[in-house]
């Protein structure tokens, strides 16, 4: 991204009309990142356990609960960004129509 939209982008941040909404994203997002934390050491823990009836197992386990652990990591910042989106949306379309209101 450019430096000007990047700068653009900031002040929207910044100057929200949204704080609260952008501050549950950032709530939810992290509950996600410890639901992901969660899920990998349980995976460890879980196959570790399991590889004392069969080594195979244990490896799946791990495997199976890694893959899950980062698909939740993704799925977390996949939505917080969507939801950034939406926020920077209408921050944009206010300060828009406010610029035009008082313009008349």
């Amino acid at each position: 991204m450019s430096l000007p939209k990047q700068q653009y982008l900031d002040s929207v941040r910044s100057n929200t009309s949204y704080p609260v909404f952008r501050g549950i994203i950032g709530t939810i997002t992290l509950i996600w990142y410890i639901v992901a934390a969660i899920e990998a050491v349980g995976a460890l823990f879980s196959g570790f356990a399991q590889m004392r009836y069969s080594f195979l197992t244990g490896v799946g386990y791990i495997i199976v609960g890694a893959i899950a652990a980062v698909l939740t990591y993704a799925v977390a910042r996949f939505l917080k960004e969507a939801a950034l989106i939406l926020a920077d949306i209408a921050d944009s379309t206010v300060e828009t129509n406010a610029r035009n209101h008082s313009g008349q």
